[in-house]
């Protein structure tokens, strides 16, 4: 009798475990919903060079500073993400979100404005993989893997709403109580962010943990962690010992990349260069912002869509048909110098949207849980990389020859680098799925045999 009691009390405190653990889901969905609500990105370049008095040049050169920085960090930060916590990790960043974003508002020159955009850099790192390795590590705790690109996305579509009520504001907020207090304002957030996420419980994050290797008194495992370094070089190797992970990350990243170049950084002085400048009145200032919200709709359109989407393709078609149907829709600006072009961006960032849920999920099935955070942060990495490559090369084009070659040259990009990675992957993964199909084949004979005898 008190056996069975036993085992009911340790069966009922599991049950409590779960259910608080689930509550990760939901917690997870504010915090990404608060973190989007970046006030100062319709604003930041106008605040530069209008209230910092700063050159073009100058803020370009920041910009590559801010690249270099998120590249160097991203993969030191997953793996601080999976040895200390992803929770960790994330309050982390919303904490130096906070901190980069009031140094911004009151930097008054060159040196404190880059000392401003190096924490928020390392900030954005600190986010990166974290949150999606804790999510996956939830389901898969709770027996619910496969939805994982359902809550991705859901969470992605909150952060991009969220970002697109601060599209809209922004303006009107500068008028109201000026670019400082607007960008107080954005910090605000940030705080709130990395507060939210000290409401997160840690799964389990190691394989150790999973196979039922019990824990400490204060629920680390009790088997050691590997160091900040060990897990650095294990999440290096577990994509370098994959090719087929590697091939898959440069199709993604080609894929979100230039898609992102086309949004981020060519759609505003795109607009401005067809007459539509916000700095001509409340009017323009008005229609200017609601082009500029053309690409955080499509994020969020794509986000709420990735799910379905990975459901009806499956894995192989997922991200090939989009790439596909992405380098159709460049098409439009690349031929015609028009600002109903605007609709084909928003567009192609429906296709940025569900990028990111569908590619992490697939990644997600590969990796082992000791180093998933590290591993995400080198598909932020390479992401990084490629909007850095990617930035000068348009920027010198739009210059030189305009913005309908820039835009075709995106096009050039994605067709070469990411019809080769595509190539490739798709050749990697057939083989994959045969070598299972395989497995599961041989597994299954001798049981018909014996069942045939019987």
């Amino acid at each position: 009798m008190s056996s069975v009691g036993l085992g009911s009390v340790t069966t009922d405190a599991e049950r409590r475990r779960l259910r608080r653990l689930a509550r990760n889901i939901p917690a997870y969905y504010l915090f990404h919903g608060v973190s989007g609500f970046l006030i100062w990105m319709p604003i930041w370049v106008i605040y530069l060079q209008e209230f910092r008095g700063m050159s073009l040049t100058q803020i370009g050169s920041i910009e590559a500073i801010f690249w270099v920085t998120v590249v160097a960090a991203e993969v030191p930060t997953g793996a601080v993400a999976d040895r200390w916590g992803r929770r960790v990790s994330l309050a982390l960043g919303g904490a130096m979100l906070c901190l980069g974003s009031v140094v911004f508002a009151f930097s008054s020159t060159y040196v404190v404005l880059l000392a401003a955009y190096l924490t928020m850099a390392v900030a954005i790192t600190m986010y990166s993989g974290a949150g999606h390795a804790l999510i996956y590590d939830t389901l898969r705790q709770l027996g619910r893997t496969k939805e994982y690109e359902k809550h991705i996305g859901r969470s992605d579509a909150l952060a991009f709403g969220s970002m697109l009520v601060a599209t809209l504001l922004g303006g009107p907020l500068v008028a109201l109580i000026g670019y400082t207090g607007t960008i107080l304002l954005g910090a605000v957030f940030m705080g709130l962010a990395g507060s939210i996420a000290l409401f997160l419980r840690e799964p389990p994050r190691s394989e150790a943990e999973f196979s039922g290797v019990p824990s400490s008194r204060n629920g680390a495992s009790a088997t050691p962690r590997q160091s900040v370094l060990g897990n650095m070089l294990g999440g290096v190797l577990v994509i370098w010992r994959s090719k087929l992970l590697l091939w898959y990350i440069l199709l993604a990243t080609v894929l979100s990349g230039v898609i992102m170049t086309s949004g981020d950084f060519l759609l505003q002085p795109f607009v401005v260069h067809h007459g539509v400048n916000p700095s001509s009145g409340v009017d323009a200032g008005f229609a200017y912002s609601g082009l500029m919200m053309s690409p955080v709709a499509g994020m969020v359109v794509g986000s709420l869509l990735a799910a379905w989407l990975a459901a009806r393709l499956g894995e192989r078609r997922s991200l090939l048909i989009p790439m596909a149907v992405g380098a159709i829709v460049l098409l439009a600006p690349t031929l015609w110098d028009s600002l109903w072009v605007v609709g084909a961006i928003g567009l192609l960032s429906v296709i940025r949207g569900l990028t990111r849920p569908i590619a992490t999920g697939y990644i997600n099935r590969r990796i082992p849980s000791d180093q998933r955070a590290t591993v995400l942060s080198m598909f932020q990495l390479s992401a990084a990389l490629v909007v850095a490559l990617v930035v000068p090369q348009t920027g010198a084009v739009a210059d030189a020859v305009g913005f309908q070659a820039s835009f075709g040259l995106l096009l050039v990009i994605l067709i070469g680098a990411g019809g080769v990675s595509a190539a490739v992957w798709r050749l990697l993964h057939g083989r994959e799925q045969s070598q299972l199909a395989f497995r599961l084949h041989t597994m299954a004979k001798p049981q018909a045999s014996s069942g045939s005898g019987a």
